[in-house]
């Protein structure tokens, strides 16, 4: 399972399943520590720990108020770690070779829920506009398809 692959690149952290969350989160990272909604699907685990594992790489303190400006951004910024970790071009790219290339067989494959995969896309939209060249394909964004690029 990638969810417990992912885990294993952190052997410095420790990873909890909890049923006792605080309001409203569903995973929580604090000293070295990530614990992730025992309630929560495999899928929405893997994606919750992509980014409480964004959250030890890029952000500091605490931010569970998001109000704050500055705690929204970090919350953002930890977001997109995780988008870039699970669902890199690299795993698309991997997914397209895996014949995998529906919406479905992409979260199968890469253990990820469709929300999770349409925020993934959006943000590289965002990066890149409707389309980019990465490695020797052409991956385009909206709607999401793959090709090899022979240019």
């Amino acid at each position: 399972m990638l969810y417990e692959a992912l885990m294993s690149q952190y052997k410095h952290l420790t990873f909890k399943e909890s049923l006792l969350m605080p309001k409203g989160l569903s995973g929580l990272y604090v000293d070295h520590q990530i614990i992730v909604n025992k309630r929560l699907s495999l899928y929405e685990k893997h994606c919750v720990l992509a980014e409480e594992i964004g959250h030890y790489e890029t952000t500091y303190g605490d931010i569970t108020n998001l109000e704050s400006v500055r705690n929204q951004k970090l919350e953002l910024t930890a977001r997109r770690w995780g988008y870039e970790k699970i669902v890199s071009l690299d795993k698309l790219i991997e997914c397209y070779v895996a014949d995998q290339r529906t919406e479905e067989d992409i979260c199968t494959y890469l253990e990820i829920t469709p929300q999770y995969l349409y925020c993934a896309i959006e943000r590289y939209r965002q990066r890149y506009g409707l389309s980019t060249i990465y490695n020797g394909y052409r991956i385009f964004f909206d709607p999401l398809n793959i090709e090899r690029d022979f240019f």
